[in-house]
């Protein structure tokens, strides 16, 4: 049955999310090869590029103690997930805006 994915990169420590994808596929090794490798993929090109620092933004873990997770949402297409979706990425937004990139304390 086709249900909508989530993946997402967290920085080790905290657990803060780096960046997501979602989609929909019918089982995990489907979600894996078209949601999370590519996620996966651009992570890794945004960072060699320079597009994303090689840390994370709020505390500042490496790059290299990134984690990648992939879960099966209760959600059926994307159109049904899309509201949810645009609330989470909306919430995230104000959050990168207060708190990104914020300095070391030590």
């Amino acid at each position: 049955m086709t249900r909508v994915w989530i993946a997402q990169c967290l920085c080790g420590p905290e657990r803060h999310c780096i960046l997501a994808s979602a989609g929909e596929a019918d089982s995990v090794a489907t979600a894996t090869t078209g949601i999370l490798d590519p996620l996966r993929q651009s992570i890794t090109e945004f960072v060699q590029s320079g597009l994303f620092n090689p840390w994370c933004g709020l505390c500042h873990a490496e790059a290299s103690g990134w984690q990648y997770e992939l879960g099966r949402t209760a959600f059926r297409t994307m159109a049904e997930a899309a509201p949810t979706l645009r609330q989470s990425e909306a919430a995230q937004a104000v959050a990168r805006q207060t708190f990104g990139d914020m300095k070391r304390s030590d």
